[in-house]
């Protein structure tokens, strides 16, 4: 019997010592943000090209002014400063929120 004891007290303090030994895991929705802006800039920049780009492509056909390509190089150029422009602010914004978590955590660390 205290040989069971024994082995019982052992494998418990070793369960309890790899328990401790773990390390945290990040929260669960932590790993969304960055997955998230990614995505919102790729959807972001390719609707800001391709939607201005088409306006000046349906404006340059033969029915409407007839002047191509300029009004699709047009469509295309305002694509681009508005495209640089979201993307501009959307990577300002996610700094701006991972400087201030940063401060935060430093903040807890102390």
């Amino acid at each position: 019997m205290l040989n069971f004891r024994l082995a019982y007290c052992n494998i418990t303090s070793t369960f309890n010592t790899m328990q401790q030994s773990k390390p945290q895991k990040p929260k669960s929705r932590e790993w969304l943000r960055p997955l998230w802006l990614l995505t919102t800039v790729g959807w972001s920049v390719a609707l800001s090209l391709i939607i201005p780009t088409a306006i000046g492509y349906w404006v340059d056909q033969p029915a409407q002014l007839n002047r191509q390509p300029l009004f699709t190089l047009v469509g295309f150029g305002v694509g681009t400063l508005v495209a640089f422009f979201t993307l501009y602010r959307l990577l300002h914004q996610f700094y701006n929120e991972q400087k201030e978590k940063n401060k935060e955590e430093v903040k807890k660390q102390q």
